[in-house]
């Protein structure tokens, strides 16, 4: 079957679209935020390839490809055994991306479906350095907000929250 498009997702009915294989839904589903995602004008260049300004949560498309919501707590630093393996704040940095991709792998979805986070820094400083970790990972240029907070728990340079996504009812 043919590549389904947000067009041919409009025209159909709830009914047809719910007959659509799981695969054709998936697909849609990535189309789906890729359009919802954006922004108010232009972007500074720094930002560009970061975050978006805003996400138009499509109700009836999101519907017809049965999406479900998934919002996610807060993600630290913190190995297997539950102890921060390093003081580095680029080490952390990936250790806690990688902690989000494999969560939301195993709840179904994705970096990519991710349409809101927040992110708590211990240093801005390291507000550079976060965001080269964060493009290797994220590619879908979610709303979001990076905020410098001195007090985070214990050695954590990091802390990711209020992390919405979603992923496709089976």
């Amino acid at each position: 079957m043919a590549n389904k498009t947000l067009a041919d997702l409009d025209a159909m009915t709830i009914e047809a679209a719910y007959k659509l294989s799981f695969g054709d839904r998936d697909k849609l589903l990535d189309l789906i935020i890729k359009d919802a995602l954006r922004n108010v004008g232009k972007q500074p260049e720094r930002q560009i390839g970061l975050m978006s300004d805003y996400f138009e949560e499509d109700m009836v498309r999101l519907t017809k490809v049965r999406a479900i919501k998934i919002r996610c707590g807060g993600f630290i630093p913190v190995d297997s055994t539950g102890e921060v393996p390093s003081l580095v704040p680029k080490e952390q940095f990936k250790l806690v991306f990688s902690n989000v991709k494999k969560a939301l792998e195993s709840m179904g979805s994705n970096l990519n479906r991710v349409v809101n986070m927040i992110i708590f820094l211990k240093n801005m400083d390291y507000w550079g350095e976060m965001n080269a970790v964060y493009r290797e990972f994220v590619k879908s240029c979610p709303t979001r907000a990076a905020i410098g907070i001195q007090d985070l728990n214990k050695t954590y340079q990091i802390e990711l929250v209020n992390i919405i996504a979603y992923k496709v009812a089976k």
